[in-house]
C-alpha cells in the first residue's frame, strides 16, 4: 500500500517541514535551567539606535482603524504612545 503523502503538493503548507542549514533546538526541558543565560556571543552584538526615517511610517502601515469612530480617538493614541517610547528609546540608547 502506497503512502498517501509521498508527493509534497499533497502536503499542505502548513504541515510540511522544509530543510534548514541550522541545528534543531534541544528541547526546553533540557535547557530550561539556563534559558534566560547569555553566552559569549552576547558581547559581539551591536545595536545602534536611529529615529525612523518616517516617525510614524509604522502606524500608516497598519492603515486606516478597523474601528468605528467613537470617542476615544485609537490611532492618536498610539501615535503619541509611539512617538513618547520611541523618543525615550533613543535617549537611554
Amino acid at each position: 500500500m502506497a503512502d498517501s503523502h509521498t508527493n509534497l503538493d499533497d502536503i499542505p503548507p502548513s504541515v510540511r517541514i522544509v530543510p534548514t542549514i541550522y541545528p534543531t533546538s534541544p528541547p526546553v526541558e533540557e535547557v530550561i535551567d539556563r534559558f534566560w543565560q547569555v553566552g559569549p556571543e552576547f558581547d559581539s552584538v551591536e545595536i545602534r539606535m536611529e529615529p525612523p526615517a518616517k516617525p510614524l511610517g509604522l502606524l500608516e502601515r497598519l492603515g486606516t482603524s478597523p474601528f468605528e469612530r467613537g470617542g476615544f480617538p485609537v490611532i492618536g493614541f498610539l501615535a503619541t504612545t509611539y512617538d513618547k517610547v520611541s523618543r525615550y528609546a533613543l535617549e537611554r540608547g
